[in-house]
């Protein structure tokens, strides 16, 4: 009887179509994000040329992704993944939005865990830490187990 219990459980979550998690935290300017992300995709680009995207959720500690992120993830023909989200910060009385895209690797979700640290240059002094390293608005690194780090300009 547990077993039978047991196999429908499971049954009814693969027909669901829940998939894995991953266990990533993401920082904007030093700051946990804890609820300011909206709009979070993944974005995949195939060898062919064609594009597409699914949604995902954010809950800190994880990036919730469907048995179809996974697939696609795992997919020969997938050649480029971008995470893109909305971040809103308040800044005085506003709230400040801005879209960050960071591209990432296949082997990144193979991970125990994933630490996202955005950098976004309008405010001066991560500009003149990491401005050197790039010429977009924002910086992105990805931590994990036996990864690298950035390197400050000065």
């Amino acid at each position: 009887m547990k077993f039978k219990l047991i196999f429908a459980l499971l049954l009814l979550i693969t027909i669901n179509g829940f998939g894995q998690n991953l266990n990533m935290v993401i920082e904007v300017n030093e700051r946990l994000v804890v609820g300011e992300i909206a709009g979070a995709y993944l974005n995949f680009e195939n060898a062919d040329g064609t594009k597409s995207r699914n949604l995902v959720g954010y809950h800190p500690g994880e990036l919730r992704l469907q048995k179809e992120d996974w697939e696609k993830i795992k997919a020969e023909s997938t050649k480029k993944i971008t995470l893109t989200f909305d971040y809103y910060a308040l800044k005085g009385k506003y709230y400040n939005s801005v879209n960050f895209g960071i591209e990432m690797q296949k082997h990144h979700f193979d991970k125990s865990y994933l630490i996202l640290r955005v950098y976004d240059f309008r405010e001066r002094k991560f500009r003149k830490r990491y401005g050197c390293l790039t010429d977009e608005k924002y910086i992105a690194e990805l931590n994990f187990p036996q990864g690298g780090i950035l390197i400050r300009c000065r």
